[in-house]
């Protein structure tokens, strides 16, 4: 039954939440782009209105998902673990695992003729900044809905995760989706020889996605642009020459080999 009393609760918490996430750490991606030790990823300029556009999608984005999730929240419909730090953990990286796969999925969907009207928007954003990460439509942004809700959703019916660890997952997803549309490299130099490059890719990974468009439609880890085939073979170049200070040219182009 739904009591809405009890959805108004949640939802005003998660607007205030996301929204406060949203600004802090857009203004930390700003901050590091205006940064003199910067390594800038996409050497071109900001179209005029660009910021101004993403902001105003940001705002029905920190709307609709606060949403969703009150709605899931106050209804009952996912089933929570214990919250154990161990299963705090385990519900983390689990969450993570499979929201991965899921986004994939609805990435690659969004990319083909009869679904790309609702994923235009966001591709407006070739150069992008911290606000291009929620700088969907409407129908992209219920996607992400489905995710944030239906991951927990599902995974309730093998093996129940922890609130406090999802929780903590959802601040992550956010964190990091905004700051990984900075439009600077701030990994780090071995990140590409680490193994850990499968679960967390750098941002010079996803910002080829916005430039060239066909492939790395991954969230934050390269597995499954890579088990798929979608995986640029010169991305790693890519990554050595921001992380050498040179930004990408037009459309994600490298520099030649010497």
């Amino acid at each position: 039954m739904f009591d809405l009393g009890n959805f108004l609760d949640w939802f005003v918490v998660l607007v205030f939440a996301h929204v406060g996430l949203t600004v802090v750490t857009a203004a930390i991606g700003r901050a590091a782009e205006r940064s003199p030790k910067a390594r800038p990823i996409q050497g071109d300029a900001l179209p005029e209105g660009q910021v101004a556009r993403e902001q105003r999608a940001n705002l029905r984005f920190c709307l609709l998902i606060p949403a969703a999730l009150a709605l899931a929240l106050q209804g009952g419909w996912i089933t929570w673990g214990p919250d154990t730090l161990g299963w705090g953990i385990a519900s983390f990286f689990l969450c993570s695992v499979v929201f991965d796969v899921y986004f994939y999925g609805l990435h690659r969907l969004l990319h083909t003729r009869p679904l790309m009207r609702f994923h235009r928007l966001h591709h407006q954003s070739r150069v992008t900044t911290p606000w291009s990460a929620q700088s969907v439509s409407t129908v992209e942004a219920l996607g992400w809905a489905l995710g944030y809700v239906g991951v927990p959703w599902l995974l309730g019916h093998v093996a129940p995760v922890s609130l406090i660890g999802y929780f903590v997952y959802l601040f992550y997803n956010v964190f990091g989706n905004i700051i990984g549309h900075t439009n600077v490299e701030l990994g780090l130099p071995s990140l590409t020889r680490s193994p850990a490059v499968w679960l967390a890719h750098p941002y010079t990974f996803h910002a080829l996605h916005h430039a060239r468009f066909t492939k790395h439609f991954g969230f934050g880890s390269t597995f499954m642009d890579r088990l798929a085939g979608t995986e640029w073979p010169d991305w790693v170049d890519a990554y050595a020459q921001v992380m050498a200070g040179r930004p990408l040219q037009q459309h994600g182009k490298t520099e030649p080999r010497a």
